[in-house]
């Protein structure tokens, strides 16, 4: 197996254990970068349509305050990138067991529908 398949592989395991995502769905949005349309230059290429949250998504909690009883200066805000940290961690874990010699990864929004990785 190739090494950009192996990294490629880690982000879809680590895209589906986070999310909780049908690996097999995940697996159709994880592109090498070469492949992908958007960011060539990018390691891989991760489209985020259907499943796959947007690293840029972000969320205002405080509107779902009275929904369920809360004062909404209780309430924060979400955003998907705080989770994708945890992606990326996951993801170089599992691609330190296969290729211990390997840069760490890092995702970075490229647009509203595309995540791009990189190696530090």
């Amino acid at each position: 197996m190739l090494i950009q398949e192996k990294i490629r592989q880690a982000y879809v395991t680590a895209l589906a254990a986070h999310f909780g995502l049908n690996k097999e769905k995940v697996d159709k949005a994880v592109h090498l970068g070469v492949d992908g349309n958007w960011c060539k230059e990018s390691t891989l290429e991760i489209h985020c349509e259907g499943e796959v949250p947007n690293a840029s998504d972000y969320h205002d909690m405080r509107q779902y305050a009275a929904e369920f009883g809360l004062d909404p200066s209780t309430m924060g805000y979400y955003c998907h990138s705080e989770q994708w940290d945890k992606v990326d961690k996951l993801a170089n874990k599992l691609i330190k067991e296969q290729l211990p010699r390997s840069p760490k990864y890092y995702h970075e929004p490229y647009n509203g529908g595309v995540v791009s990785i990189h190696h530090v």
